[in-house]
């Protein structure tokens, strides 16, 4: 006859699976006692970038991050060029406007008459909360447009149709221009290409300055009181964090801009928060992407470095 005899290890084993059974069968629910870690999806914060206080860059945080939020940081070492979608990046969608790209050494040269830069889900489903933006720009060559330069979008959905003439609502959201004529504002469009821009201020006489690099930041979380918009500036290159200074900021109560609806009883000036849903999204996801945008840019005509997107605690 065969050996049955199992001895001592082979007892305990047996004990903790009849142990871990028990557990199922008679546990809340018929819920499992234990479940394997669902994977991390890409971009999502991890538990490191979650405590740390400065990005890989160096470049300090204004806000802590958002544990398990999502978080995209430029990768443009690698030489390439493209005028659509990043080929080493699917979630840098520059297949909008008129512009064309070429990265290397960290840094993204931008050229075209209207280049338009998208960072969002490239299956459309997770949708960007309250953010912090952080972009090094450099200007170089280009048409000296004043109200264009360095703008950051976020709070929209602009990416069904490049006109505006479908999903009109989607297209809202905020912007903050750090601008050629050396001012900086912020500006709420609610119909495409229908904006309003507010808080003009003078930021560099005669102009933003050529050939150097100035850290922007772009600050958008929601408080009871609003939706709050902050535009912060380092002038020293990123040195020991970064010398951030607050130059403007505003907040949206729902009564402060915004003059033109994007369909028959949507109100204009209503606040864009960062639910996962606002009247009138003809998507239901309205706050899918953020952006970056120019216009009249010469060839390389400006630089972007150290470039990121990171949802906040407000």
């Amino acid at each position: 006859m065969p050996d049955t005899r199992l001895g001592r290890a082979g007892r305990i084993v047996i004990g903790l699976c009849v142990a871990v059974t028990a557990l199922v069968v008679v546990g809340d629910s018929r819920r499992p006692a234990w479940t394997e870690p669902t994977a991390r999806l890409v971009n999502q914060v991890t538990a490191e970038q979650a405590r740390a206080t400065r990005d890989e860059f160096g470049i300090d945080h204004l806000r802590p991050t958002r544990p398990d939020g999502t978080y995209w940081v430029s990768r443009w070492d690698a030489p390439r060029a493209f005028d659509g979608v990043d080929p080493r990046d699917p979630w840098f969608d520059a297949a909008h406007g008129e512009g064309s790209y070429e990265a290397g050494d960290g840094q993204l040269l931008v050229s075209g008459q209207t280049p338009r830069m998208y960072v969002h889900d490239p299956h459309l489903r997770r949708q960007w909360r309250d953010v912090e933006i952080t972009m090094y720009v450099k200007r170089i060559d280009d048409q000296g447009i004043a109200y264009s330069g360095f703008t950051a979008v976020a709070r929209a959905n602009h990416l069904t149709t490049e006109d505006g003439s479908a999903d009109r609502c989607d297209t809202r959201g905020y912007g903050a221009r750090l601008r050629f004529d050396g001012h900086a504002d912020f500006e709420k469009e609610t119909a495409h290409p229908e904006n309003q821009a507010i808080a003009n201020r003078e930021i560099f006489a005669g102009g933003m300055p050529s050939n150097t690099w100035l850290g922007v930041k772009y600050v958008v979380f929601d408080r009871p009181d609003g939706v709050h918009l902050q535009l912060w500036l380092d002038r020293a290159d990123g040195r020991g964090g970064g010398d951030w200074r607050l130059i403007d900021s505003v907040t949206d109560d729902g009564h402060l801009f915004g003059d033109v609806p994007c369909a028959t009883g949507i109100d204009p000036s209503m606040e864009l928060r960062g639910g996962s849903s606002r009247p009138g999204s003809e998507s239901g996801r309205p706050n899918v992407s953020v952006y970056f945008r120019g216009d009249g840019i010469g060839d390389g005509g400006l630089a972007y470095k150290w470039g990121s997107v990171r949802e906040i605690v407000p």
